[in-house]
């Protein structure tokens, strides 16, 4: 699948512009919600708008080639998991914030390696140790790979297996380990879910695990990987 993203330093009718050129004949601009259509006369270029929300009068599942317009870093996530699309370009697209733990695009960018159509370029995540890495690609199981973290099975090894590794003294950066997880194809809102993990680890709080379904010496395996 084709993607691209204008970052947010551009002005936002000349980014539309941009994106619109990059999607062509079969664009569909999506939008958060009905106040972002009307204030920004999306509705009024002649070309197919929709919006995730269901109390929007646009309401609709994109399709073709997709101009993601005003969406958070979930909120593209999720058009990527619907599938069924030609392309995706996203406007405007945020690099990171001064303000640690804020959500932005560059997971999203650093996982995918979109085409950088205007704006400021954004840097891609630095990467997870290779410990974390090897963590996460032996984690993607048939479960992760299909519903993310919803089962508390999965959900306690992945517990296990960062505050292990934690404990050991490699640092959890969450936007990496997002970015591991995009690349290992986890499914539903396992990235996100994941990143949120190891935020919470990092604050210290003590979350819950069942210390039985991990061996020790799977653990040690991963703390031994190197580059």
């Amino acid at each position: 699948m084709r993607r691209a993203y204008v970052e947010s330093h551009e002005p936002f009718p000349r980014a539309l512009a941009q994106a619109l050129r990059w999607a062509g004949d079969s664009a569909t601009i999506h939008a958060p919600d009905t106040r972002s259509i009307e204030e920004n006369r999306l509705h009024e270029l002649g070309i197919r708008v929709t919006s995730p929300s269901s109390k929007s009068r646009f309401y609709g599942r994109p399709e073709g080639t997709v101009v993601a317009t005003f969406l958070n870093l979930s909120e593209v996530l999720e058009v990527e998991r619907r599938g069924g699309i030609e392309g995706l370009v996203v406007v405007h697209a945020n690099g990171p914030s001064r303000f640690p733990g804020v959500p932005h695009h560059g997971p999203w960018v650093t996982a995918f390696n979109p085409e950088h159509l205007g704006g400021q370029e954004i840097a891609p995540v630095a990467s997870a140790p290779a410990a974390l890495r090897a963590a996460i690609r032996d984690l993607t199981g048939l479960a992760v790979g299909n519903q993310g973290l919803i089962d508390k099975r999965e959900r306690s090894e992945v517990i296990h297996a960062l505050t292990y590794l934690r404990s050991r003294g490699f640092e959890l950066d969450p936007d990496a380990l997002m970015v591991e997880a995009l690349r290992n194809e986890w499914g539903g809102t396992g990235p996100e879910e994941l990143r949120q993990i190891a935020l919470d680890l990092n604050k210290g709080k003590q979350l819950q695990f069942d210390k039985r379904r991990l061996r020790p010496e799977r653990l040690d395996e991963w703390a031994a990987t190197k580059d």
